[in-house]
């Protein structure tokens, strides 16, 4: 079965035509031009809302911190007392 393999692949059966390198890449081309949409123009209530989500997730970190802070602290204060 490998010989017949063999005399396949050295046959000149599977050589591609000469311009198959070209179709290919001006195909490409074409896929990848018609596939990179416009980006749209982004609206100001966008911004507004990344702006309030970064300040949420600022605003309850460092509240988490002084949480953290306060129960370090409670320790520290109880482990001193014994």
């Amino acid at each position: 079965m490998n010989d017949e393999l063999d005399t396949l692949l050295q046959d000149g059966l599977l050589q591609p035509p000469p311009d198959f390198t070209q179709r290919v890449m001006c195909a490409i081309d074409q896929r990848a031009a018609a596939a990179t949409p416009a980006r749209p123009a982004r609206k100001p209530w966008q911004r507004l809302r990344w702006l309030a989500a970064a300040s949420g997730l600022l605003g309850t970190g460092l509240l988490g911190l002084s949480q953290l802070a306060s129960f370090v602290f409670g320790l520290w204060i109880a482990s001193a007392a014994l």
